[in-house]
């Protein structure tokens, strides 16, 4: 038995993992808000207070770069060192790997439920597959076949520069670029993106924003409540599709698109009706190239945390 987590901006996700013969069984789900802990060791004895147990082995996926023993959050306050963490929890083994590095880790290993099919397509036998997806950031990691395994390859690509492709995507760059000196493609696409967008498209239309937040903006779509809201959030489809597209061409990952986060399925209705896909594959002279990719959305939790199980047990 081992723990694995699973710690992003807004929530950490726990859970107790068990290996046998490739397989990974999961038990004790639990999340935890990030903003009720001050930091990650808190949130990891309070959950192993509720589930009564002292597993020995742990392996933690964050939303953070982790190449070295301390690790600093890119979305949230908390930071730890690998050493501290682990002599204060008296774990024998501890490994810490990015978030989305254990997504594509996962993604081989979780039932077949966990994924719902965007655009089906033929993968290109042995080509890397990209997984990408906004939640408090937008993540980036490539799965790469090697010989009879996988590697790994954890990315910074939502920090990639916009290439705004329309006078109104030039306009919100340009709102954008008020704020923050280096216009990425994660102002734009992930949490606090939607409420940059719509932030953005407000100004331009003269309109008094609201003070809302990313899941206000998601409700004010679900309820119809608010036409800028549903604006905010087609673009932002848009965006991500092109976002994607270029991924997927800079990587040569043609072994099939995975779309994580949690955003997606807060607007999954709105998201399927959105010209998400035409953005992937609307690279000419390549769009030949792309429109081969299989294209899946991760629709359940949990992910993650299979994949921090698959690493440790590697």
């Amino acid at each position: 038995m081992m723990l694995v987590a699973d710690i992003g901006g807004t929530n950490a996700r726990f859970a107790l993992a068990e290996t046998h013969a490739g397989r990974v069984a999961l038990t004790n789900q639990r999340t935890l808000a990030t903003e009720d802990f001050e930091t990650p060791g808190e949130a990891v004895a309070a959950y192993l207070q509720t589930v009564g147990a002292k597993p020995r082995h742990a392996c933690f996926a964050v939303a953070a770069p982790v190449d070295g023993d301390d690790i600093a959050f890119t979305n949230n306050p908390w930071r730890f060192n690998r050493a501290d963490l682990q002599s204060d929890m008296g774990f024998e083994a501890f490994a810490v790997v990015n978030d989305f590095a254990a997504l594509a880790a996962g993604i081989a290993v979780v039932p077949d439920d966990f994924f719902e099919t965007i655009r089906p397509g033929t993968p290109a036998p042995g080509a890397p597959k990209l997984v990408i997806g906004p939640g408090t950031g937008l993540g980036q990691a490539l799965l790469v076949p090697c010989g009879q395994s996988d590697q790994v390859i954890p990315t910074q690509g939502g920090h990639v520069s916009f290439a705004p492709r329309s006078p109104l995507e030039i306009e919100v760059m340009q709102f954008i670029a008020k704020e923050h000196a280096h216009v990425s493609v994660e102002r734009l696409v992930c949490g606090n993106g939607l409420v940059n967008i719509y932030r953005a498209l407000c100004h331009i239309k003269g309109v008094q924003p609201a003070s809302f937040g990313a899941n206000d903006i998601t409700e004010a779509v679900r309820t119809g409540e608010h036409t800028i809201a549903a604006e905010t959030v087609l673009f932002f489809c848009n965006v991500f599709g092109a976002v994607v597209g270029d991924a997927a061409l800079a990587s040569g990952t043609r072994g099939g698109i995975y779309l994580a986060g949690g955003i997606l399925p807060k607007i999954k209705d709105i998201f399927l009706s959105s010209d998400f896909v035409e953005n992937v594959l609307s690279k000419d002279p390549m769009r030949a190239y792309l429109e081969p990719i299989p294209i899946s959305l991760i629709v359940k939790d949990g992910t993650a945390l299979y994949g921090a199980a698959r690493s440790l047990a590697i």
